[in-house]
């Protein structure tokens, strides 16, 4: 038994038509893979116009089409062998303008010195090695007390050896414009009875053998004695010193006996 037809004379829709037609084998999964490459065809074209971007330098841009994560560049590590060797000529560099700097300084502000007699004892042993600070780096004036290295007097008369030596190292008693002389075994400056720190030999006293003459000093000079005043030829007897003939000023004692030993003043 067959139904009537139930055609109204109107023509079916139109099939779906794409890459490939689904009415005649082709597959939702193909369509969609279709028009993924597509997509990466376009964006690569695009790359390509615009030139490479500088922020994926040095990646693997065939890694990136894959999804992958860029792997993180590794540091470099220094060979050990070229790591020390890099470490030594650094030391190298650091000690020669080390050595450098203290040679300009001590050219310019200190210079080395060893003690020549036992004028000075007890604060200065014979031969101790000292270091001076030039009259040129001296930052201020010289004072009372201070202990000078002075170039050797033209008249020296004094019989101790000390004569065979270019340069004295000895104590300031007095300065410019100061009146100075002894009474017993003390020492007066402008009527003031001197207080030394100590500094002479208790065992021969403030004056010792030799006495101090009434001296008005010049302007210029100073006043030097050693601090062994019974075994010191100084300016109480070859008078004040020039402040032209002062080398320069005691700053410490480095070495006593062959042996280090630091000791400021």
């Amino acid at each position: 038994m067959h139904l009537p037809s139930t055609s109204t004379g109107e023509q079916p829709p139109p099939s779906i038509s794409g890459p490939q037609d689904l009415s005649t084998g082709g597959s939702v999964s193909s369509f969609v893979a279709a028009a993924q490459d597509q997509s990466v065809d376009s964006s690569r074209r695009m790359r390509s116009r615009r030139g490479p971007d500088y922020r994926l330098r040095g990646l693997d841009l065939s890694r990136l089409d894959q999804g992958e994560a860029p792997a993180r560049r590794a540091r470099r590590v220094l060979p050990r062998r070229r790591y020390r060797r890099r470490l030594v000529v650094r030391w190298i560099l650091v000690l020669v303008v080390a050595g450098l700097a203290a040679l300009v300084l001590r050219m310019s502000v200190f210079q080395p010195f060893s003690v020549p007699s036992a004028a000075m004892v007890p604060t200065l042993q014979m031969g101790d090695r000292i270091l001076v600070v030039k009259s040129s780096g001296l930052a201020g004036p010289i004072h009372s007390g201070d202990i000078v290295v002075f170039r050797h007097p033209k008249l020296f008369a004094c019989d101790t050896g000390q004569d065979q030596v270019g340069d004295l190292v000895q104590r300031v008693i007095g300065v410019p414009g100061d009146t100075i002389w002894s009474v017993g075994n003390e020492i007066y400056i402008d009527g003031k009875r001197l207080n030394e720190q100590g500094w002479y030999d208790s065992k021969y006293g403030q004056v010792g053998s030799t006495p101090v003459l009434r001296t008005k000093i010049p302007s210029g000079r100073y006043f030097v004695m050693g601090d062994n005043r019974s075994n010191s030829c100084d300016s109480r007897v070859f008078g004040p010193v020039a402040r032209s003939t002062i080398v320069g000023k005691v700053f410490a004692v480095v070495m006593r006996g062959g042996h280090p030993y630091i000791h400021l003043f």
